[in-house]
């Protein structure tokens, strides 16, 4: 048990592990921003589908907008 903990403390000092956890910290950053700008914008998206769904049925039958 002692060697996986020295091991485990050792790769966690490498420049490896120092990577990883910098791309994981960049990663949850994004995630964050993407969910808080998904809640910000979500009504407009939404309305924005709508309005292209209407347009794409109205051209399916023939009608424009």
């Amino acid at each position: 048990m002692e060697a996986l903990f020295l091991w485990l403390s050792a790769w966690l000092r490498s420049e490896k592990a120092q990577d990883l956890i910098e791309y994981a910290l960049i990663i949850g950053l994004l995630v964050v921003v993407a969910v808080i700008g998904l809640n910000l914008l979500g009504g407009q998206i939404s309305d924005l589908w709508s309005t292209i769904s209407a347009w794409l049925n109205n051209v399916g039958k023939g009608i424009t907008v």
